[in-house]
């Protein structure tokens, strides 16, 4: 994939994110949820109301984390704080490496990036899977991205 075709994924993939997202805020308003949990062995994320009450829950595959003081992104499969289930699930976006022919996506090292190209990079993991969009958990200066695939049911 030259860079045109590969600025043109990311261009495409935004824009499908921001739709999805915007779907995802009308149908569940996880902005206005009051807290969230994400629940490493479950592999799931919970949203709580402000009286505490869970109303809503996903399964996810994590993407990635983008530390706003380092100005880096690191992939989920490469992380050690994950737990090694979420880290083998989270290696399927290795596979964007070969698809784009852009070696960023097998990089296990923490690659330069800003809070602009955490979101693309969010964008096309989302594509990858088929996502129904993203959540972005912040935790002090990183952010944890989290595909939200389906509700999960109780």
């Amino acid at each position: 994939m030259n860079e045109v075709e590969f600025d043109q994924l990311l261009a495409d993939c935004s824009a499908t994110l921001k739709t999805k997202q915007a779907r995802l805020e009308s149908h569940f308003g996880l902005s206005g949820m009051r807290r969230w949990f994400f629940d490493h062995h479950r592999g799931a994320i919970d949203f709580f109301a402000a009286d505490g009450s869970r109303k809503v829950s996903f399964a996810v595959t994590p993407i990635g984390t983008y530390s706003s003081g380092q100005d880096s992104w690191k992939w989920a499969w490469a992380n050690g704080h994950l737990e090694q289930p979420l880290r083998d699930k989270a290696a399927v976006f290795k596979e964007l490496a070969e698809r784009t022919d852009y070696d960023l996506f097998a990089e296990a090292e923490p690659i330069q990036a800003d809070a602009g190209m955490a979101w693309e990079l969010a964008a096309l993991a989302v594509a990858h899977i088929d996502a129904i969009g993203c959540y972005r958990a912040p935790n002090r200066e990183t952010w944890l991205f989290l595909a939200l695939e389906q509700p999960l049911l109780d």
